[in-house]
């Protein structure tokens, strides 16, 4: 497997493969320790009861300004999974719970994580002029704020440089509507916008059957122009080294040559686009037309006519 691939022990409290929003997760993880808390102290209490005890105390003890506060708290830093960052949120969560005198652990877990070193794109045009695209997302933070850079968890590292082609959402009904049109995507770069119900490592998967050497994916519906959406493009839920069981220290664990472990990684690189940049490589495509549906369901911002192959090649590196 590629670099750079890390195993690291990572700490938490609550373990999830893809954690939603942390306002959600918060509350609810606040109301089921609640519910644990006082079941198990009074387990011969009517449910109803309880429950409305419960959730009477669970109300009064929050409102919109300390709602606001834990936010603030749970968004303020980047938190990555295995940084120190992300050790301080453990922290935060783990003294507001004990200050609710609810009982709480903090446990270790050895998993293997993938970080990104660099990454590097540009476009060149069919009028000779190109342009190297900024990587990071446009957002307003001071000098010593650290955001981690855009990439794609457990993508291999790779150099790529060629012609684009737009596969729409990068389904097989998308590569076979390509095909009628007679555009090919083997040796190309393909690019795709999230949604039509397929995740990114299902992307990436398919593109890489049909011979693409890389992707590049941006997310349009509900973006600003310079966001880019981060996630994993591995196969499958959980540590790959411990799947189906718990990382923990001493335990049984699979190596990174094993098969059961390589199948869930892509062999070709990819890359997460805001909408702005992958908008600067669709005006520029040239080619085929693009199915009229794929025209009429992008965001009405996008200048989506052709789909390529080229003009445009891109250079693509991802480490």
């Amino acid at each position: 497997m590629s670099p750079p691939l890390t195993t690291i022990t990572t700490t938490s409290i609550f373990s999830q493969s893809k954690p939603p929003p942390p306002l959600y997760t918060f509350l609810f993880l606040t109301t089921l320790c609640f519910l644990a808390f006082f079941y198990i102290l009074n387990p011969s209490q009517n449910p109803k009861t309880t429950l409305f005890h419960t959730t009477t105390l669970f109300l009064s003890s929050s409102s919109n300004s300390t709602i606001s506060s834990y936010l603030h708290s749970l968004t303020l830093h980047s938190h990555l999974a295995g940084t120190n960052p992300s050790l301080d949120t453990v922290n935060y969560v783990f003294s507001f719970f004990k200050k609710l005198k609810l009982e709480t652990h903090i446990r270790e877990y050895q998993v293997l994580l993938s970080y990104p070193v660099k990454s590097t794109l540009s476009a060149h045009f069919s009028n000779g002029s190109f342009v190297n695209f900024n990587m990071n997302e446009f957002v307003d933070i001071s000098e010593s704020e650290k955001i981690v850079a855009p990439y794609h968890a457990y993508s291999p590292s790779g150099t790529v440089h060629a012609k684009v082609v737009f596969v729409n959402y990068g389904r097989e009904v998308d590569y076979n509507a390509l095909g009628v049109l007679g555009v090919n995507v083997s040796g190309c770069v393909v690019l795709a916008r999230k949604g039509g119900g397929l995740n990114r490592g299902g992307v990436v998967k398919i593109a890489e059957s049909k011979g693409a050497v890389a992707v590049l994916l941006y997310a349009e519906e509900g973006r600003v122009s310079g966001g880019v959406e981060r996630g994993t493009v591995m196969r499958g839920a959980g540590d790959p080294l411990t799947p189906g069981w718990a990382g923990v220290e001493g335990g049984e664990r699979l190596g990174l040559e094993d098969s059961e472990v390589l199948e869930r990684f892509p062999k070709i690189p990819s890359l997460p686009l805001s909408f702005g940049n992958a908008d600067v490589i669709l005006g520029s495509l040239g080619g085929q037309a693009g199915p009229p549906e794929w025209r009429h369901s992008v965001d009405r911002r996008s200048r989506v006519l052709r789909v390529g192959p080229g003009p445009t090649t891109v250079n693509f590196t991802y480490q």
